[in-house]
C-alpha cells in the first residue's frame, strides 16, 4: 500500500551522559519497514508528561536541529550533543554512519535545552535554555562573544520570519520575534550583530510564537492571538481549550501554532475533554480560510511538508493531514522502543531515494550507459539533475528516547510505477491529479514531482498508444513533455531521418517501453491479431489514418508552443517541422503545408525537398527555399512554374509575385538576373523592380548595362520610363541619360508631328498662345502713370505647355523635354540641336539649345519674334544666360545681389533684349514691353546705352520712372563714392598719426655694419630691415619667417 511519508532511522543509542560516548554507528532493533506502515500501539508505560510544568530529572532529547548533516541534539540537562553523520542518507539503509563530534554543557546548569534553532543562511544557531536565547557559530556549535551577539534574556518563545524560509533579506538579515513575559520584541541579526529591539505590550504574555512577515500568531495558556505590527493590533482568535467559560480550564495544555504559507497558520485548539483535538486555519485577520483538521488527541508540535502537516500526539503517533482538502492521509506508529516525544521542522536533511534515482534515470536511444565516455551530454546532464532531485529533503525531524529519526516524503512515482506495471493506468493517473493538485511555489519537491508526473504520463500515454487509445495516448504523452522525437519513430513512414531514437534521452523505463512497442503498424499488427479478427489491410489502414490525424494535432500543438524558441537550435522542433510537411505534403491539407512553410521553421532541408519533389508540391517547394533565404531556388521554381516547365495548380502569385519577392533580395547580380526576365514578360511590372526608392538599393544596379539590355527588348515607352526615373527621382548626372531621353523626347514628338492634321491642330493651339500674349500686351496701353503696377507679360510657353499637357501628348513631351533641357546643362546641345531644328514647332527647344551653345542673342530673338515667350526671355536674362522655371525665377528682381561677371553678363543681354522689343511695332505692343522692361530692369540697362535707342518720338514723361531710377542710382552710387572717400581718408589720417608718434618715442634706429640679425647672424648691411617687439632688428624677410 502506498504511504505518503516513510522513516528514516538517523541516530540509535544517542548517549545522554558521559559514559561511552563515541561512535553511534551501532544498528538499533528497530525493523526498516515498521514505521511507515507502524506497529499497533501508544507510548511506553514510562511516558513522561510533556507539560510545560513537569519534567522528568532523567535526561532525554528535548530539542534539536541540523545544519546539513550535523544533527544537534538538546537534551533535558542542558548538554548539547553534536554528530556527524559521515555518509549518504540513502532510503535503503538501515541507519546511516555517524559518530559524536562533541558533548557540552550549555552553562545553565541543568537547565532544560528548550529549542535549538537554525539558521542555515547566517551559519547560526540561537539556543533557547533558562529563559535565555544564546548565540552559537555552525558547524563547530562554538558560542558568539558577547560583545557582538549578547545573550537576550526573559524569553518564554522566539522565532524566525517564516516568509524567508532560511533566506536572508536585502540587508543580509534574519528577522527574529522574541516574547517575554509582558511585551514581544523584534530583532534582526546578521552574522555578527543584533539590531536593538522593537516593542510591543504584550499583557499576558506567550508560551508560544509563530510569524509570517508583518502577521505574529502568539498563544499564553488560554488563547491564541494574532498581531499586525504594522498598526500594533492584537486580535483574539481561538480558545486553547474549547470550554464554556475561556481560561477556566482545568487542563493545562501547552498550545501549537505554525505559519503555514503567505497570511496563513494553522492553531491546534483542544476539545473541553481533552481527548481530541481540531486545527483551525485562519488568516493575518483571524478570518477562517480553510476547512478543520481533526486529530485523535492534543498534538504534542506540529511540522509542515507543504502540502502536507505532520502532528506528534501523546500516543508517540503522528497523523498526517493534507492541507488542501483536510484528509487524514496516513498515521505513522512507532515501536513502544522508541517513545517519540518531540517533532521540529527544520532546514531539511537530504535523504538519497536509490528507487526513485533508478526510475527517473535517462538514456539515450543508443543505451550506451550514461557513465560511459561516449553518453550524449544531455544524458549526462539530465541524470545529474535526477541525482540531485532523487535526494528528497526531509524537513521533520522526530526524537524518541535515544535516537532520531526523519519523515521523508515517498516519491509518488515509486507507487504509481508499480501500478503501470501492472496495467493499472486510470488508478496511476488518479494518483496524479490529486498530487498535480500540490504543486505550488511552497511546495519544496515541486521540481522532483513535476519529473515523476511527467514519467508517469509518458509511460500512461506510450500503454495507452500500444492499446490504440490514440486521443488519450497523445493527450498524455503531450502533458508529459516527452521528446517528441520519440513519438515521431513511431511512425517510420512518417518523413524523419534514419535512427532517430538514437538522439534523443529519455527516462529508462519509457525508452523499454518505446523498444517494446517497435513502431505504430506493429501495434496494429498486434492488436488485430489480439482481437482474432481477419479484417485485412483496409482496417489496418483505417487504424493508421486515424492515427496520423490524432499523431498530426500532437506535432501542431507542440509546434504553437515552442515555436516561439527561435534562434537556438532545436534538434525536437526540427524533427516536429519535418514531421509536419511530410505529412501535410501527403494530404490534401494544403493549406497547412503553405501556412507552415511561409512560417520560422526549422524542418530537414534535404528530407523535405525531396518529399514536395515526389509529391509535386513544387510551389511548397519554393516556399520552403524561401524560409531558408534560398532565394535562387525559389525563383528559379516560380520561373519555370511560370513558364510551364513544371505545374503546380496552387501557384498563383504570377509575375507580380515574383516582382514583389525580387523588390525584397539584396542579392543584384540575381535580381538583375531575374527581374531583365520579368521586364521582358511584363515592362510594367519588371520596370519597377529596377526603380526602387531607396538610394543604397538603387545604386547597387547598373543602369548602363541594364540600359543595353532593354533597347534589344523593351518599347521605346519603357525605355523612356526607366530614363525618367533615372534622371528625375535618381538625379542622374550622367549626359549619357540626359542626352538619351532628350533624344527619345524628340523622336516622339517628331513621329506625332509627321502626321499633317496633328501637326496643324497643333500649329492652331501654339498660334493662339501668341495671339494671348499679344492682347494682353495691348490690353494694357502704351501710358504708364507714375506708381502704376507694370503690365502682366502674360505666362510663360513652359506654363502653357504644362497647362495642355494632360489633354494633350504633344503638349505633354514638351513640357518634359523642356523641363529637361531647362534643368540641367548635362546633356549634348550639339547632338539634339539639329534634330530639334529639324521640327519647325520646337522654337522653345531651339532657344534654350542655341543658349547652351552661346548663341543668346539668337535664343532671345527666337523667344521674342517666333514664340512670343516674353516672360521666359526676361527670365533668361535674370539668369544670366540659363533657363528656369518661372516659378523658381518668381522673386528674382534688379535688386537680388549677384557676382560682377553675372552682372555684366546681365546687362548685356538685357540690353540684346530691349534692342528686340524696339523692333516689334508699336502696334504689337514694342512699346509696352520695352516700357516695361526699362521700368523693372533698369539696374541693367544703363541711361547712357540706352538712350541713343530709344525712339525720338517718346516722350520724357513716357520715360519718367525710368529716368527716375537711373537718376536716383546715379546719385545714390555717387554719394556712396564720397562716403567711402570719406572713410578712407579719415583712416589714413589717423594711421599717419600713430606712425609718428611712434617715430617720436623709439627715435632712429641705427644700423652699423657690425649690426647683425638677431634670426639668422647675417649682416644687416643694406638689407631691408625690420624693429621687432622686443627692440631686435632683423631681417624682413626673417622677420616673416619667425612665428607671431
Amino acid at each position: 500500500m502506498f504511504t505518503t511519508f516513510t522513516v528514516q532511522p538517523l541516530l540509535r543509542g544517542v548517549h545522554l551522559d558521559d559514559n561511552n560516548a563515541g561512535d553511534s554507528g551501532t544498528r538499533s532493533l528497530l525493523g526498516r519497514g515498521s514505521p511507515a506502515t507502524g506497529h499497533p500501539g501508544s507510548s511506553s508505560p514510562g511516558a513522561r508528561s510533556t507539560g510545560i510544568f513537569n519534567r522528568n530529572t532523567r535526561p532525554m532529547i528535548e530539542a534539536m536541529d541540523n545544519f546539513g548533516n550535523n544533527l544537534y541534539l538538546g537534551t533535558s540537562d542542558g548538554f548539547l550533543l553534536h554528530y556527524i553523520i559521515d555518509e549518504k542518507i540513502s532510503s535503503e539503509s538501515d541507519l546511516p554512519k555517524s559518530r559524536l563530534v562533541s558533548r557540552k554543557p550549555l552553562g545553565f546548569g541543568k537547565k532544560v535545552v528548550e529549542r535549538i534553532m537554525v539558521l542555515p543562511h547566517l551559519c547560526m544557531a540561537i539556543v533557547h535554555c533558562d529563559s535565555t536565547l544564546s548565540f552559537f557559530n555552525l558547524p563547530d556549535f562554538i558560542p558568539y562573544s558577547t560583545q557582538d551577539l549578547p545573550h537576550i534574556k526573559g524569553v518564554t518563545a522566539f522565532c524566525e520570519d517564516g516568509s524567508q524560509k532560511g533566506r536572508v533579506g536585502e540587508d543580509g538579515s534574519i528577522r527574529l520575534c522574541v516574547t517575554k513575559r509582558r511585551i514581544i520584541q523584534f530583532y534582526n541579526i546578521w552574522p555578527d550583530a543584533i539590531s536593538e529591539p522593537k516593542e510591543l505590550s504584550l499583557p499576558n504574555g506567550a508560551l508560544v510564537v509563530t510569524r509570517w512577515k508583518n502577521y505574529i500568531c502568539v498563544a499564553d495558556a488560554n488563547d491564541f492571538k494574532l498581531i499586525d505590527n504594522r498598526v500594533g493590533r492584537m486580535i483574539p482568535v481561538l480558545p486553547v481549550v474549547q470550554s464554556a467559560s475561556s481560561g477556566n480550564s482545568a487542563q493545562v495544555i501547552k498550545p501549537v501554532c505554525v505559519a503555514i504559507a503567505e497570511n496563513e497558520f494553522l492553531l491546534a485548539s483542544a476539545t473541553s475533554s481533552g481527548q481530541t483535538a481540531i486545527g483551525i486555519f485562519c488568516s493575518g485577520n483571524g478570518d477562517p480560510v480553510r476547512g478543520t483538521l481533526q486529530w485523535s488527541s492534543y498534538p504534542r508540535a506540529l511540522g509542515v511538508e507543504f502540502p502536507y502537516v505532520a502532528a506528534l500526539l501523546k500516543s508517540g503517533s503522528i497523523e498526517i493531514h493534507n492541507i488542501l482538502d483536510q484528509k487524514l492521509i496516513q498515521t505513522v506508529r512507532f515501536d513502544p522502543s522508541m517513545d517519540p516525544k518531540t517533532l521540529v521542522q527544520g532546514p531539511g536533511l537530504a535523504v538519497w531515494m536509490s528507487a526513485l534515482a533508478r526510475i527517473l534515470t535517462v538514456q539515450a536511444g543508443g543505451s550506451i550507459p550514461s557513465n560511459e565516455p561516449g553518453a550524449p551530454s544531455s544524458q549526462r546532464k539530465g541524470n545529474e539533475n535526477i541525482n540531485r532531485i532523487s535526494s528528497v529533503l526531509a524537513r521533520v525531524l522526530i526524537a524518541g528516547k535515544e535516537s532520531v529519526s526523519a519523515l521523508v516524503t515517498t516519491p509518488l512515482i515509486l507507487h504509481a510505477d508499480g501500478l503501470l506495471r501492472n496495467g493499472r493506468v486510470e488508478e496511476a493517473l488518479v494518483l496524479s491529479e490529486k498530487t498535480t493538485a500540490t504543486l505550488s511555489s511552497d511546495n519544496l519537491h515541486s521540481d522532483r514531482l513535476q519529473q515523476e508526473l511527467d514519467y508517469i504520463y509518458q509511460k500512461s500515454g506510450l500503454i495507452y498508444l500500444g492499446e490504440t487509445l490514440f486521443d488519450d495516448a497523445f493527450a498524455l504523452l503531450q502533458r508529459g513533455k516527452i521528446d517528441p522525437r520519440a513519438v515521431v519513430a513511431l511512425f517510420p513512414d512518417v518523413l524523419q531521418k534514419p535512427n532517430l531514437l538514437e538522439d534523443i534521452t529519455v527516462f529508462v523505463g519509457v525508452l523499454e517501453l518505446l523498444k517494446q512497442l517497435q513502431s505504430l503498424p506493429n501495434i496494429i499488427t498486434k492488436i488485430m491479431l489480439k482481437s482474432g479478427g481477419d479484417q485485412g489491410d483496409e482496417y489496418k489502414q483505417m487504424f493508421l489514418h486515424n492515427a496520423k490525424e490524432v499523431f498530426q494535432q500532437y506535432l501542431v500543438t507542440y509546434r504553437k508552443q515552442h515555436a516561439h524558441l527561435k534562434g537556438a537550435p532545436n534538434p525536437a522542433l526540427t524533427t516536429v517541422d519535418t514531421a509536419l510537411i511530410g505529412l501535410f505534403a501527403e494530404s490534401d491539407n494544403r493549406k497547412q503545408l503553405y501556412t507552415l512553410l511561409e512560417s520560422h521553421n526549422s524542418c530537414a532541408m534535404e528530407l523535405c525537398e525531396q518529399k514536395l519533389r515526389e509529391n509535386g508540391r513544387f510551389y511548397g517547394l519554393s516556399l520552403l527555399y524561401k524560409s531558408v533565404k534560398d532565394y535562387q531556388g525559389t525563383l528559379s521554381i516560380w520561373k519555370r512554374l511560370l513558364t510551364g516547365e513544371i505545374v503546380d495548380d496552387d501557384f498563383s502569385i504570377g509575375l507580380q509575385g515574383m516582382a514583389t519577392l525580387l523588390l525584397s533580395v539584396h542579392d543584384a547580380a540575381l535580381v538583375t538576373e531575374y527581374g531583365t526576365w520579368v521586364v521582358e514578360q511584363d515592362e510594367e511590372i519588371g520596370l519597377k523592380i529596377f526603380m526602387p526608392g531607396d538610394p543604397k538599393r538603387a545604386a547597387a544596379f547598373d543602369s548602363r548595362a541594364l540600359l543595353a539590355s532593354f533597347k534589344n527588348t523593351l518599347s521605346q515607352n519603357a525605355i523612356m520610363t526607366y530614363l525618367e526615373y533615372l534622371v528625375f527621382q535618381r538625379k542622374s548626372d550622367s549626359y549619357d541619360h540626359r542626352t538619351s531621353l532628350c533624344m527619345l523626347y524628340v523622336d516622339i514628338l517628331a513621329a506625332k508631328l509627321a502626321n499633317t492634321s496633328v501637326a496643324e491642330e497643333y500649329s492652331l493651339q501654339v498660334e493662339g498662345y501668341r495671339k494671348h500674349q499679344e492682347k494682353a500686351l495691348l490690353n494694357r496701353g502704351v501710358t504708364l502713370p507714375r506708381g502704376q503696377e507694370q503690365p502682366d507679360l502674360g505666362t510663360s510657353f513652359l506654363s502653357f505647355l504644362q497647362r495642355n499637357a494632360s489633354s494633350d501628348d504633344i503638349a505633354k513631351y514638351r513640357a518634359k523635354l523642356v523641363q529637361l533641357l531647362q534643368s540641367s546643362s548635362k546633356y549634348d546641345a550639339t547632338a539634339i540641336l539639329p534634330k530639334v531644328v529639324a521640327i519647325p514647332q520646337l522654337q522653345t527647344e531651339r532657344a534654350i539649345l542655341l543658349a547652351c551653345t552661346g548663341k543668346q542673342k539668337t535664343a532671345i530673338e527666337v523667344l521674342v519674334k517666333d514664340v512670343r515667350d516674353y516672360l521666359g526671355a526676361e527670365i533668361f536674362c535674370l539668369n544670366a544666360g540659363t533657363f528656369q522655371e518661372a516659378k523658381k525665377t518668381a522673386k528674382v528682381t534688379s535688386e537680388t545681389p549677384v557676382n560682377a561677371s553675372a552682372l555684366e553678363t546681365r546687362k548685356s543681354l538685357f540690353m540684346m533684349l530691349l534692342q528686340e522689343y524696339l523692333h516689334i511695332p508699336q502696334e504689337q505692343g514694342g512699346t509696352v514691353l520695352s516700357l516695361r522692361l526699362l521700368n523693372s530692369q533698369s539696374a541693367y540697362l544703363e541711361l547712357s546705352e540706352v538712350i541713343d535707342l530709344l525712339p525720338p518720338y517718346w516722350t520724357v514723361e513716357l520715360l519718367q520712372n525710368y529716368l527716375l531710377r537711373s537718376l536716383r542710382r546715379s546719385h545714390h552710387v555717387f554719394k556712396e563714392i564720397q562716403i567711402m572717400k570719406g572713410l578712407s581718408l579719415g583712416e589714413n589720417l589717423r594711421i599717419s598719426e600713430e606712425l609718428f608718434r611712434l617715430y617720436e618715442e623709439q627715435g632712429p634706429v641705427v644700423v652699423t655694419p657690425q649690426d647683425v640679425c638677431s634670426v639668422c647672424g647675417a649682416s644687416i648691411a643694406d638689407s631691408v630691415f625690420m624693429r621687432t617687439v622686443d627692440q631686435k632688428t632683423i631681417h624682413l624677410h626673417c622677420g616673416s619667417l619667425t612665428p607671431a
